[in-house]
């Protein structure tokens, strides 16, 4: 049989006290109002019946659970995790409990072919169902707000509103949202940064692994950054389109660049790792005969021979100016509709400039 949920009222009739006492007690805001000999009564109790709230209880009750609700995406990407656990921490600093939904990723954004393009539509269909449903569930759990990883597609903010419908407040991050307060991540301006890096350096024929920049996908706006910084300088801006699977695309692509760049920005450092690997099989060598720069300050960028330069996401930025967001919407203050961060270029060895980070070396 299925054992009975204890109750504040279970504990309270134990101790012998008013279940308002009780609740003071348990609570991190109100345990001041209650001595600390009852606190520490009440604790025991709590602990030996393995008493947990009852958070939609608490949320009829208050018209607050102390819960948000956070919808990420690109769950397969060492990134997520990391955003995630930004995010759980600056929910902690704010006394604030977190429900994680993650969705899965559907496939490659950029389709070659017909079949191709109706995979990509049907796939797209499926993510935003998936997202609609865990939006849904997330709502359903008795959250105070929703923090939500926007993909930058076409429609997101209408599937937003749609599926929301004012219940909760959202704030988004990552991409714009229309209508929505949130954090963006410019990917455009760390990528024209990283390109003009590149440039400083003396390099002419840079190319870009990645998607191009005149791609409907959210992932075009790193190709803009390098586009822009290129035609800036009147150079030829050259995009070799990466799949799914990053580092193999990275290694397959390593075949096509020999003789063709002296330098190469990839979308991500596990395409530049791929890379990596094909160009040292055909003895082209980093960074004296190509330059390498990649994205993400993945954990392995710094142990890599040579060490990867790369552009560090602010996860912790992003956290923490979103959380702030969320804290002023349900305190009833006026927010800012945008918040906008970029990412730090980190340079290393890689990219030829004799730099090197020596906190982030393996000694």
């Amino acid at each position: 049989m299925r054992k009975k949920r204890v109750t504040i009222k279970d504990i309270a009739k134990t101790l012998g006290v008013s279940h308002t006492t009780v609740s003071r007690a348990l609570s991190r805001h109100k345990a001041h109002m209650v001595s600390e000999a009852t606190r520490r009564r009440v604790e025991q109790v709590a602990e030996e019946f393995s008493y947990r709230p009852n958070l939609l209880a608490k949320g009829f009750a208050t018209g607050r659970t102390g819960t948000l609700g956070l919808l990420a995406g690109e769950s397969c990407h060492e990134q997520a995790g990391t955003q995630i656990e930004s995010f759980l921490r600056a929910a902690d600093e704010r006394n604030f409990r977190l429900l994680v939904g993650m969705s899965a990723e559907w496939g490659s954004s950029s389709p070659a072919s017909d079949h191709a393009a109706q995979m990509a539509s049907y796939q797209a269909a499926q993510k935003a169902s998936d997202h609609a449903a865990q939006m849904e569930q997330l709502i359903s759990s008795g959250i105070d707000g929703l923090l939500v990883q926007t993909m930058g597609d076409e429609g997101e903010s209408g599937r937003i509103l749609a599926a929301v419908d004012d219940r909760v407040p959202v704030v988004t991050f990552h991409f714009p949202a229309l209508g929505f307060p949130g954090v963006v991540l410019d990917y455009a301006t760390g990528f024209h940064r990283a390109t003009e890096h590149l440039i400083a350096l003396g390099h002419r024929r840079i190319g870009f692994l990645g998607e191009n920049w005149e791609g409907p996908g959210h992932d075009a706006a790193r190709g803009r950054g390098y586009f822009k910084a290129m035609t800036e300088h009147g150079l030829n801006p050259v995009c070799l389109p990466v799949g799914r699977q990053q580092t193999e695309s990275g290694y397959r692509l390593s075949r096509e660049v020999r003789g063709r760049f002296s330098a190469l920005l990839c979308c991500s450092d596990y395409t530049a790792i791929g890379v990596y690997r094909g160009l040292g099989e055909s003895g082209i060598r980093v960074p004296d005969d190509v330059a390498i720069v990649g994205s993400g300050d993945s954990d392995v960028s710094a142990f890599v021979t040579p060490a990867l330069t790369t552009q560090s996401t602010p996860t912790r930025g992003i956290a923490r100016a979103a959380m702030e967001l969320m804290v002023k919407i349900l305190e009833g203050r006026e927010v800012a509709c945008q918040i906008v961060l970029a990412s730090n270029l980190i340079v290393r060895e890689s990219c030829g400039s004799g730099a090197v980070d020596p906190t982030r070396m393996p000694w």
